[in-house]
């Protein structure tokens, strides 16, 4: 037997051709080898089986339905929901870890963070781990579907990579005092120091202010550093009540009066924006008469009980920087 397509002489019952790889079946038409896969191929792509949701005509492969667009692969459709869910879990703890740092700072921000993560964290258990349909056509309990649906997946957050594990160390501390430091400068001391420099009478006086310890953003530090021989106590009053004028719209818990680094005085946030409000509205008589009785000594006395409003306030003015030498006459000028 002669290949008719490159002419090599073989056995009258061979079944292909050693040389060019052309079949001999029977008394067909001889045909390459390549066409045969190809006609395979192209007969086991002509089965079909029904859509489970339209129950249109789709290839066993297919992914997606191209009739209604429904995922009709449950491996693809397991998969694309843990990556789903991975990255709004990724997200969520994002979100909770800058919340809980930016509470030390800015307390709406780190409430709006958290508030996201806690939105992150409804929508991970929002999305469905498993196809639609019950698993093998069974009806599942309603104990079964919540215990699928609450299925967690564990989530790796990944680090950058240092050279020098010590960077994390030295680094994480240093960028974080320097955003304590800047919430502090930016929110408390640049209002201060704009008060103190618009105003002639405050030349020499020195304030510091700043939240608690530098990061408890609800409690407020005001720190009377220095006072030159220009100032009399109607200025360091003035300068207070400014202050107090200028954060009248944001709400603390409690601030601390100070001379010089020790704590003499607090005074409760409300009456804090109270006392700005009414100074802005310029209610004098509160300002000055009703003020030294709004404030509690450390061991939590009110100042000047049962005495004049007038003696209230030199007793509050004696005690908050009077006791010093250098301030002495200062306070005696009431």
């Amino acid at each position: 037997m002669r290949c008719p397509e490159c002419q090599t002489n073989h056995e009258a019952d061979a079944t292909v051709c050693t040389s060019c790889g052309l079949l001999f079946i029977g008394e067909a038409a001889p045909k390459r080898r390549a066409e045969d896969f190809a006609s395979q191929k192209r007969r086991s792509g002509d089965h079909v089986i029904p859509c489970q949701f339209c129950e249109g005509e789709i290839l066993p492969t297919a992914i997606r339905c191209r009739h209604c667009g429904e995922i009709v692969n449950e491996d693809y459709y397991r998969t694309r929901a843990q990556r789903l869910r991975a990255r709004v879990n990724y997200g969520s703890w994002v979100a909770y870890i800058f919340g809980l740092g930016a509470l030390l700072l800015f307390r709406p921000v780190g409430l709006l963070s958290i508030a996201g993560g806690l939105l992150l964290s409804i929508l991970y258990y929002a999305i469905p781990v498993e196809p639609p349909q019950a698993v093998s056509g069974k009806r599942l309990s309603l104990t079964a579907r919540l215990r699928r649906q609450l299925k967690m997946e564990r989530v790796a957050i990944p680090i950058p990579h240092f050279r020098s594990k010590k960077l994390i160390f030295v680094g994480t501390p240093l960028v974080a005092a320097l955003v304590g430091y800047s919430a502090n400068v930016f929110l408390l001391q640049d209002p201060m120091n704009h008060i103190l420099r618009e105003n002639a009478a405050f030349s020499g006086m020195q304030v510091s202010a700043h939240y608690q310890y530098w990061i408890v953003p609800g409690v407020v530090v005001y720190d009377l550093r220095a006072l030159s021989v220009r100032q009399t106590p109607i200025d360091v009053h003035t300068a207070f009540l400014e202050f107090a004028k200028k954060l009248r719209g944001r709400r603390f818990s409690r601030v601390e009066l100070s001379y010089q680094g020790t704590t003499k005085f607090e005074l409760d946030g409300r009456a804090f924006s109270r006392l700005g409000e009414e100074y802005a509205k310029r209610n004098f008589d509160y300002v000055l008469y009703t003020f030294p009785r709004l404030f509690h000594s450390r061991d939590g006395r009110p100042i000047g009980p049962g005495s004049s409003d007038r003696d209230a306030l030199l007793q509050f003015h004696r005690q908050w920087y009077g006791q010093d030498a250098l301030t002495r006459t200062i306070a005696n000028g009431l």
